[in-house]
C-alpha cells in the first residue's frame, strides 16, 4: 500500500486515519490510476482489519487483564475499556469506508472519524497502561514486565496527544511485543500470583 500523494510519513493507513480535511484525503489519493489502486487496497486493509486484526488484539488484552490476576472491579473495567476501543475501532472502519466510496468524503464525515480514531487510541493506551498496574503487584518478574509494558502505553498517549505517528505506535509495539513475551514466558514457567486481593464490599442487605 502506497500513497499516491504526500503521506507526511506516516504510511497510507494512518494518514487516511489521521485526516482532518476532504484536502488531506484528496492529496492522500492523487489521480489515477494510483487512486484506483490505494482505493482498492484501503477496502481489503479495512475488511482484514474488522474481521481478524480487531477481534484479535482484543480478545489478546482481554485475556492479559484477566490473567494478571487484579480485583474484579479492575478486571471488568479494563475488559469494558477494550472492548469500547474495539467497538470505536469498528466504526472508525464503516467511516473510512463511507469516505472511500465517496472520495474525498465530507467534514461531518471526516468529524466523527476523529473522534472515532482517538478514543479507540486512547483507550488501547490507557488499558495497557493500567494492565501494567495489575502486573506491577507480586513477584519481582511481574514487577519488571509492568515498566516496558506501562512506559509504552505512556508513550503512546503522549505520541496521541502531541504527534500522532511514529511515537505512538512505537509505544504500543514496546508495550504490546512485552506482553506477548511474558505471556509466552509465564506459560512455560507461571510466575508467582499476587496475595489475593481482598473481596469488593457487598451491598447491605435491608
Amino acid at each position: 500500500m502506497v500513497e499516491c500523494g504526500p503521506g507526511g510519513g506516516l504510511g497510507p493507513i494512518m494518514t487516511f486515519e489521521f485526516a482532518r480535511t476532504p484536502s488531506d484525503v484528496a492529496t492522500l489519493f492523487g489521480s489515477e490510476p494510483c487512486t484506483a489502486a490505494l482505493v482498492a487496497a484501503q477496502k481489503t486493509g479495512l475488511l482484514l482489519d474488522a474481521l481478524g486484526f480487531i477481534p484479535s488484539y482484543t480478545a489478546f488484552l482481554i485475556l492479559a487483564a484477566i490473567a494478571a490476576e487484579s480485583r474484579k472491579r479492575v478486571t471488568l473495567a479494563a475488559i469494558a475499556t477494550f472492548l469500547i476501543a474495539a467497538v470505536s475501532d469498528q466504526i472508525e472502519g464503516g467511516l473510512l469506508y463511507a469516505i472511500l466510496t465517496d472520495l474525498p468524503g465530507t467534514p461531518a464525515l471526516l468529524g466523527a472519524l476523529w473522534w472515532a480514531v482517538h478514543v479507540k487510541f486512547a483507550l488501547l493506551a490507557l488499558g495497557t497502561m493500567g494492565i501494567a498496574g495489575m502486573l506491577a503487584r507480586g513477584s519481582l518478574f511481574r514487577r519488571l514486565s509492568a515498566a516496558p509494558i506501562w512506559s509504552g502505553g505512556l508513550l503512546a498517549v503522549l505520541g496521541l496527544i502531541l504527534m500522532p505517528g511514529e511515537w505512538m505506535m512505537t509505544g504500543f509495539a514496546l508495550a504490546w511485543a512485552t506482553l506477548l513475551i511474558v505471556a509466552l514466558s509465564a506459560s512455560f514457567v507461571p510466575f508467582a500470583a499476587p496475595a489475593a486481593p481482598p473481596p469488593d464490599p457487598e451491598t447491605p442487605s435491608a
